[in-house]
């Protein structure tokens, strides 16, 4: 379940964060300077990764003496470049822009932590989510589903709706490449970033998307979730927000990402209107979208899609509650 986030003060406790905040607006440090000192940081968390066993012995309990270490990576990003003393170049590639180096930091942290979480192995999973964009308007949902897909909707007042039976069941499943998979299905990713990465679409963009769903409210375990990270921290265009709050308040870091997509206007008349467009034609859009993550779990917080260039609001995803359920109520 989603828990309490760190403060800003609790990210910038490690040695040194009160003369980075007393330093305020410094001259940025040379691109070799930033690149060396993020290769370090990179080759360091590398060897911690191969020199750490996968699991301890099954009858000693677990330890998570690394997690300091990992938050420590991910609060350096942030802090730096939530005080101006750092700035990152975004390079291109191929046309599209590289993730930061302080954004792709950022995830490899979050899958450190991601790693560090606890495996479970529950009935039902429980998503509780409100929404608010232009087709719904703002409304909370809370939905359970069990391990073969099938979804419990609850109502406000604690009243459960047992899924349909038969062919109007509606069943979970989340897009991975061409595919959609169960719950059971995503038991059997590979970890392997490389081999996970060849299960998604080579295109960053449509990978990015599917990556995305699947932290949203997927669960995936704790080595999926690691994996999936760092296929983010491998995606072109990320950009490092730094520290903010949702919607509800609570504190997070975000990350955000300029997308284009094409949408094809419809037939009636009105479809193209105040878009200088006419319809029935193809027109592209951009979109940004801002992911807000909780440092100390890596859960998603909150996700909101902005089409630029108009005048409406983002289409705002709470995630209020992502978790293990041992019953539905």
């Amino acid at each position: 379940m989603t828990e309490r986030t760190p403060t800003s003060m609790d990210l910038l406790d490690f040695p040194g964060a009160a003369e980075l905040v007393a330093a305020g607006d410094v001259t940025p440090p040379s691109a070799g300077t930033v690149g060396g000192a993020w290769e370090g940081v990179a080759r360091a968390a590398k060897e911690e990764r191969a020199t750490t066993p996968l699991a301890p012995p099954a009858h000693l309990p677990p330890v998570r003496v690394r997690r300091a270490r990992r938050l420590l990576v991910a609060a350096a990003a942030v802090a730096a470049i939530a005080t101006g003393a750092v700035a990152y170049p975004v390079l291109d590639m191929g046309g599209e822009p590289a993730a930061t180096a302080s954004a792709s930091q950022f995830f490899e942290g979050m899958a450190e932590v991601a790693e560090d979480a606890p495996a479970t192995t529950p009935a039902y999973w429980k998503v509780r989510v409100e929404t608010d964009n232009q087709d719904d308007g703002k409304r909370t949902d809370t939905s359970y589903f069990d391990r073969e897909g099938r979804i419990w909707s609850v109502d406000a007042d604690g009243t459960v709706h047992e899924p349909p039976a038969g062919e109007e069941g509606k069943v979970k499943k989340w897009p991975v490449g061409k595919k959609w998979l169960t719950w059971p299905d995503l038991e059997n990713l590979p970890t392997d970033e490389k081999a996970l990465a060849a299960r998604f679409p080579k295109d960053p963009h449509s990978r990015f998307d599917q990556v995305t769903i699947m932290l949203e409210d997927s669960p995936a375990g704790p080595e999926l979730r690691a994996a999936l990270f760092r296929l983010l921290a491998d995606t072109p265009g990320m950009k490092l927000v730094g520290d903010v709050r949702d919607s509800k308040g609570r504190a997070g870091v975000a990350v955000e990402i300029t997308q284009k997509s094409w949408v094809r206007l419809g037939e009636d008349k009105n479809a193209g209107a105040g878009t200088g467009t006419e319809t029935g034609k193809d027109i592209t859009l951009r979109t940004k979208d801002r992911y807000v993550i909780a440092p100390d779990t890596g859960l998603l917080l909150e996700t909101t899609h902005k089409t630029l260039g108009q005048d409406t609001k983002a289409d705002r995803y709470t995630w209020l509650e992502v978790g293990p359920a041992d019953r539905v109520e």
